[in-house]
């Protein structure tokens, strides 16, 4: 039988043969794409991508490093590798791991395709449909696809100046035991709060005796740049209840989908359980190369850079903030690293996506608050990110946004 040129429907109904979870995916995944604009869009000053940016990118230094990768190592790194991660690179995790005050061993560290696979894992571990899991709020917004698939019940918990709540968690840890709680210390996403020693302290007190796991998500862990970096709740888990997230990914290049757990070595004997029967295991080339990478000094070197670029950015963006917008009217966050701040326009008798979309007519593109949210919320709310932005851009961006709402509430 000759088939007919051209497209043909499928005699399956794919809706209809979709589990429900993966259907309301299905539909989240299409609204983000909806709303993800371009890579680069001339005239638009985007603020809305958290990705690194490419133009910092060691390109010339990670190619030496796979080329290095592939004559040291020969064949052997083109096979499956070991299921928890390639052990030279889980070795280097565990080392620069003790330059942030965490204590672990390689057998303590499993490799990830990124620290949202590492969600994934601990979720699988984890929850199951109808858990209560616990999230600061408001809270990277792609987790919450995730969280919703996995049919958990999200208990919120506010952000405020210092970070999550701990009263309302207390609170909360009383009434029940929750699968866990998710948490962003170091330069919240959306907020870029981070919490002081003393918040952390007392976060880890309240799971331990509860005996409830953190699952503490540290992808920007080094993007310190002003003051004092504050050491991981992870550095001082005697307890063994900390689940710690890592990633290369936003700091390297968006591409490198190269992330770690860290956990007990319990924890991670049943995460990589998981890992074996869902994904095999990761690219054992892209690790070996990561591997030349760090041991070769190229990802200090980058580290070094990128802190005087973003250090500059997030100073420019602090300063515009301060001379174009109107105080009456807008609040926001001073984050001490980071890629993002997080914004709260007060007092406007409109909807958020209206207001939105009045900034985008002007040429300014920011990522709104709604997708950081379980729930409908009210207000004004949207997050603004320096990550690939250049200066000039910046304060043009910041100056557009703070003429706009000059000319809304008539503020000279």
């Amino acid at each position: 039988m000759r088939l007919e040129d051209g497209p043909r429907s499928s005699v399956i109904d794919w809706d209809e043969a979709s589990s429900l979870p993966s259907r309301r995916l299905h539909g989240e995944y299409a609204h983000f794409s909806k709303h993800q604009p371009p890579v680069k869009q001339d005239h638009l000053i985007n603020f809305s991508r958290l990705s690194a940016d490419l133009e910092l990118c060691p390109v010339d230094d990670f190619r030496r490093s796979v080329k290095q990768a592939l004559v040291r190592n020969g064949k052997g790194i083109l096979a499956y590798g070991d299921h928890a991660g390639y052990p030279p690179l889980r070795e280097s995790i565990a080392a620069r791991m003790r330059i942030h005050g965490v204590s672990v061993t390689p057998d303590e560290i499993m490799i990830t395709n990124g620290a949202q696979h590492g969600i994934d894992l601990a979720l699988r571990l984890l929850a199951s449909p109808g858990t209560q899991i616990v999230t600061e709020v408001p809270i990277y917004g792609i987790a919450l696809p995730l969280f919703r698939f996995h049919g958990v019940e999200m208990i919120e918990i506010p952000m405020r100046d210092d970070g999550m709540d701990l009263d309302l968690l207390q609170e909360h840890l009383r009434r029940s035991q929750p699968a866990l709680v998710y948490t962003i210390p170091n330069f919240q996403n959306p907020t870029g709060i981070t919490t002081n020693q003393v918040h952390r302290e007392r976060l880890l007190a309240l799971c331990e005796n509860c005996r409830v796991p953190i699952l503490e998500d540290g992808f920007e862990e080094e993007m310190k740049y002003f003051g004092h970096a504050v050491l991981p709740i992870k550095s001082m888990d005697a307890g063994g209840v900390v689940i710690y997230l890592g990633t290369f990914s936003k700091v390297v290049f968006p591409g490198l989908r190269i992330g770690w757990i860290a956990a007990d070595k319990e924890c991670i004997r049943r995460l990589v359980s998981i890992h074996r029967f869902s994904n095999l295991s990761c690219s054992t080339l892209g690790q070996a190369a990561l591997v030349r990478f760090l041991n070769g000094g190229y990802y200090e070197d980058h580290i070094r850079r990128v802190h005087r670029t973003y250090r500059q950015r997030m100073l420019t963006a602090l300063d515009a903030m301060k001379r174009y917008l109107p105080e009456k009217w807008v609040s926001y966050t001073q984050p001490t690293g980071g890629y993002t701040l997080w914004v709260h326009v007060q007092g406007m008798q409109m909807t958020e996506s209206s207001f939105l979309t009045k900034l985008e007519a002007r040429g300014v593109l920011v990522s709104p608050g709604r997708l950081y949210f379980p729930r409908p919320h009210r207000g004004i709310f949207f997050r603004l990110s320096i990550a690939n932005v250049e200066d000039e851009k910046i304060v043009e961006g910041i100056r557009r946004l703070g003429e706009m709402l000059r000319d809304m509430t008539g503020t000279e």
